[in-house]
């Protein structure tokens, strides 16, 4: 683990990628897996990442997809390289790694990029296609046996949990859900390498239009699945701004019709890892994750993940 305090200072990160004079120092932005800062400079302004942990294995395979998105014209930020990189545009300062990317300046957040983002995730989903296969172990971890989830209930009965009542009300859907999702864990016909990490956060709208940053989440899924969810997480339950981004994707080149009612089988897939994952924690078989938060959070969000399985839950749930 690499110390979450950054010593660098900015003249450092200048130096290793070359930026020129630093103007101010280096601003947060954000902090959540890794430290993300502003930093101005003689030659322009630019965006800094830090990295808690030294996750070179992951960034050599993100670096490598990236490059190819790049060449491919995907609408994405510039990287920047170092003087002395350790791997592709990654070096170390201080004992922890560092990218930089040229800055990307903010327009109105507002601005719906349905039509955008479809042809963009079909584009993403073109780079590096790898055939029929097997979904990748992430998706296997939401699924639980049926005893599994009858014995949380069980011990949820005995110590009176406020959600027991919906948990058993929402289990046969559980159930059914889980069986579908291990059947479809064997076999695929569409997987592929992806960005891996589509969310409105991850969009940025800049002066010349919409950019798709942080690309250091790069795994393989299954094509469809994936647009599906991302579909369904962008539409923020608008079933016309859903509907405006998978015909988008399809029009690009995206191919959804295998999935059949199963094409939103890994928003279902999230409620499941996540519901698991909180009993688990509210029954003392588990630590607690950071983004959790207290006992009333946990048991809030128990809560909620039942009601979306049970009462808006989409297709394929």
């Amino acid at each position: 683990m690499i110390s979450g305090q950054t010593s660098s200072r900015p003249e450092d990160v200048a130096r290793a990628f070359e930026l020129g004079v630093p103007v101010g120092g280096l601003v947060l932005v954000r902090r959540g897996d890794a430290e993300a800062w502003r930093l101005d400079t003689s030659t322009g302004s630019y965006f800094v990442k830090g990295y808690f942990e030294d996750l070179t294995g992951q960034l050599a395979v993100a670096m490598e997809f990236e490059r190819l998105a790049l060449e491919a014209g995907v609408d994405m930020p510039e990287p920047v390289a170092p003087a002395d990189p350790l791997l592709g545009w990654v070096t170390r300062i201080d004992e922890r790694l560092f990218r930089v990317y040229r800055w990307v300046e903010h327009r109105d957040p507002a601005l719906d990029v349905s039509s955008w983002f479809g042809r963009t995730m079909a584009q993403v989903h073109q780079l590096q296609p790898l055939g029929s296969s097997g979904l990748p172990q992430w998706w296997r971890q939401a699924v639980h046996l049926p005893a599994t989830w009858e014995g949380w209930l069980a011990d949820a009965q005995q110590r009176q949990a406020p959600w027991v009542d919906s948990f058993a009300e929402t289990l046969p859907r559980i159930r059914t859900a889980g069986a579908r999702i291990a059947e479809l864990c064997d076999d695929v016909p569409d997987l592929v390498t992806t960005h891996g990490d589509f969310k409105p956060h991850n969009i940025v709208n800049s002066p010349s239009g919409p950019v798709l940053v942080d690309w250091d989440a790069v795994r393989t899924d299954s094509a469809a699945l994936e647009a599906g969810r991302a579909a369904y997480i962008f539409g923020a339950g608008d079933p016309q701004r859903i509907r405006r981004i998978l015909t988008a994707y399809t029009a690009a080149g995206g191919e959804l019709g295998w999935t059949g009612p199963d094409l939103f089988l890994s928003v279902t897939r999230n409620h499941l890892q996540v519901l698991g994952d909180l009993i688990q924690v509210w029954l003392g078989q588990a630590d607690a994750a950071r983004w959790m938060g207290d006992r009333a959070a946990i048991e809030g969000a128990i809560a909620e993940r039942l009601l979306a399985m049970r009462a808006a839950a989409p297709p394929g749930s």
